[in-house]
């Protein structure tokens, strides 16, 4: 039998009719409703609520709204949908499990002004191949085993910070700050700041606060909310100026400090050990195809110093507030380290109030209230609410270590509560079952590779100044006691406390003497740096 012939429009009929039988099958199929968002305050057309969203202090009306709203809301600014998260189980359930959903960052236009193409490992938008090999390298050189591995050169840079202190007391809060730029230079481009008038950190403390305030929510203009203002000619935008200058600032610091290491390398002159150094041999290993990618590398790992800066001002001023507990360390300190020498890396897991007061010092202050916001990629549920795709996502860390339901009396300064619970809560209670400790330094993809180094930096130059110096509040010339404030603090996406004078002294003329007798011995430790 001859086969039947058969035309393209009837293939073309029999097609629709397949598609309309499979259409008709889907739409009687029952449909699972989409799940709401979280709750939050009430909008207004158009705006939604832009015009109660906090300008300063994000972290404080967040938490006031948390307490209304639950430990997740929703905000909506313009077109844009904002979620924050106020619990550990949240931060775990979204941030990490749900990683690969929720590692982008919110667009910032003038963040990609100052670094392009994704090149800023922090505020990067995109968790791409690129950042994942900016972060790989960053992670091999910040590693628990290779800081333990320049425990020398700590000890020694938590020497001139306490001779610093000695012979300026005046000047204490930019001497913690030389001191962390200058850890963060020695690791990354193998050259220290040996003071404050150096090149590299002068250059620093110059560029860095300018890029912090462009980039504040309370003082950056709102162009990525209204991007046509991006149209606006640079003659006509005083932003687009200041972007400018802080971008070359930017650039000529970065450029400079790779080139003093590539210039190294050609030479032959002795490695230092050095992130870029081991960055620039293994570039095509590591996926560093760009000068680009090496320049942005070192910049951003550098910005951190000022995280672990605004860390160790904080305990210098809770040693101040509360002279009892700056006894107890002290008390410690002695009878684990004596007299006659400072205190070493071994000494630290054996100064167990030492640890409580700085753990109580980072939950009852921390620098990042409210992290770096995150950015979802698609659609996800947690806990029955919508978590849509293109959401910023604000982890409100402030509210996470001021939480009633889980710490006695929040508000107050109490190292205690880390001796009787490794994470400070009530006893007798179920905590957060997701509580963990790095929290404060992040979650899922983003969560910061610097642990190590930070917690090294705080522990061991915690225990180098307290071992030192007794730190009491300035008496003015009426008799009056001057206290610094720990709710004194410039507002941002780093919360570091403002400079306050402080009177720092010795505690006896042994220290003082111990402590010039170390300086001397670590010249050739720190000179190696400096040539």
């Amino acid at each position: 039998m001859p086969p039947i012939p058969i035309s393209a429009s009837s293939l073309c009929f029999a097609g629709i009719l397949i598609a309309l039988a499979f259409c008709l099958f889907l739409s009687r199929r029952p449909h699972r409703p989409r799940p709401p968002l979280p709750p939050g305050p009430s909008t207004l057309p158009l705006i939604g609520n832009l015009l109660v969203f906090p300008r300063k202090h994000l972290h404080l009306k967040f938490s006031e709204w948390g307490k209304i709203y639950g430990d997740s809301f929703k905000l909506t600014v313009m077109n844009k949908t904002i979620i924050v998260i106020n619990t550990p189980t949240l931060v775990h359930k979204l941030l990490d499990v749900k990683g690969s959903s929720s590692a982008n960052r919110p667009r910032s236009i003038i963040a990609d002004m100052i670094v392009p193409d994704n090149m800023d490992m922090a505020t990067g938008r995109y968790a791409n191949k690129t950042w994942k090999s900016l972060r790989r390298t960053a992670a091999h050189a910040l590693s628990s085993e290779m800081v333990r591995s320049r425990a020398e050169y700590h000890s020694a840079e938590a020497t001139q910070l306490i001779n610093d202190f000695l012979h300026s007391p005046e000047f204490w809060f930019n001497h913690i700050r030389r001191s962390t730029i200058s850890s963060a230079l020695t690791i990354i481009y193998g050259k220290r700041g040996p003071s404050l008038e150096s090149q590299d950190v002068a250059e620093f403390l110059q560029v860095h606060p300018q890029y912090l305030d462009i980039l504040d929510i309370g003082t950056a203009p709102p162009v990525d909310l209204f991007p046509f203002l991006t149209l606006v000619p640079k003659r006509w935008a005083k932003w687009k100026r200041t972007v400018e200058h802080i971008k070359h600032l930017h650039t000529l610091l970065y450029d400079r400090l790779l080139c003093n290491v590539e210039n190294r390398i050609s030479t032959g002159e002795e490695e230092k050990g050095a992130l870029l150094e081991y960055a620039i041999h293994n570039k095509e290993k590591l996926g560093l195809h760009s000068r680009r990618h090496l320049l942005h590398l070192g910049g951003v790992l550098l910005q951190g110093s000022e995280s672990c800066s605004a860390a160790l001002q904080n305990i210098i001023y809770a040693l101040t507030l509360y002279p009892h507990f700056q006894e107890r360390v002290q008390r410690e300190i002695d009878n684990v380290v004596g007299t006659d020498r400072t205190p070493t890396l071994e000494d630290i897991p054996k100064l167990k109030y030492m640890l409580a007061f700085i753990e109580e010092c980072n939950r009852f202050r921390p620098v990042g209230p409210l992290s770096i916001p995150h950015e979802m990629t698609r659609d996800e549920e947690v806990d029955g609410y919508l978590y849509p795709k293109g959401a910023t996502i604000f982890m409100n860390i402030w509210a996470i270590c001021h939480d009633e339901r889980y710490f006695d009396k929040p508000n107050e300064f109490n190292p205690d509560r880390f001796l009787e619970n490794p994470y400070g809560i009530k006893n007798g209670i179920s905590d957060d079952p997701e509580r963990r400790p790095n929290i404060l330094f992040g979650a899922g993809k983003r969560v910061c590779p610097g642990i190590p180094l930070a917690r090294v930096t705080l522990e061991l130059n915690t225990a180098h100044l307290a071992w030192t110096f007794k730190f009491s509040p300035v008496i003015d010339q009426t008799g009056q006691k001057i206290s610094p404030s720990l709710n004194n603090y410039r507002d941002g996406v780093t919360a570091s406390p403002k400079p306050t004078p402080i009177a720092i002294t010795a505690r006896s003329e042994i220290h003082r003497e111990i402590i010039i007798k170390h300086m001397n011995n670590v010249q050739s430790i720190l000179k190696v740096y400096e040539e």
